[in-house]
C-alpha cells in the first residue's frame, strides 16, 4: 500500500503495566509530507525504512510530492522532505549517547552498591 503508515495512526506502544510509552521526538529538520502526516506516522515510516533497507534515508527529493504525493513518490524513501545530516548533527547525537551511557553506568553502579 502506498500510505501504509496511515494504518498505524492512533496506535501507541505500552509497557507491561499498560502505561503508554512516550514516543520519541524527531529532529526539527525531519518534516513529513503527504496526506494527514504527523510525527508518529513519520517515525513509523523512518523506522521501517531503516529496518528494511540498507540504503541511506534521504527523503522525497521532488518538490512536486507536496502537490500530489501519490504521483511524485519515491517508494524506497519514507514520506518526509529531503534532508541532510550535518557533522554538527552527528556530534550532538554522539554527545547525547555519551550522556545517556554515563547515566546508565551510574544507575548500574548504584544498583550494584545497594546490593
Amino acid at each position: 500500500q502506498l500510505f501504509w503508515e496511515k494504518r498505524l495512526q492512533g496506535l501507541s506502544a505500552s509497557d507491561v503495566s499498560e502505561q503508554i510509552i512516550k514516543s520519541m521526538e524527531l529532529p526539527k529538520g525531519l518534516q513529513g509530507v503527504g496526506p494527514g502526516n504527523n510525527d508518529n506516522t513519520l517515525l513509523s515510516a523512518v523506522a521501517s525504512a531503516l529496518h528494511t533497507s540498507s540504503a541511506p534515508i534521504t527523503g522525497q527529493h521532488s518538490a512536486a510530492v507536496e502537490k500530489n504525493p501519490a504521483v511524485w513518490l519515491n517508494t524506497s524513501q519514507p514520506l518526509c522532505k529531503a534532508f541532510i545530516v550535518t557533522d554538527d548533527d552527528i556530534r550532538k547525537q554522539e554527545e547525547r549517547v555519551q550522556q545517556v551511557r554515563k547515566k546508565l553506568e551510574e544507575a548500574l553502579m548504584a544498583d550494584i552498591l545497594s546490593r
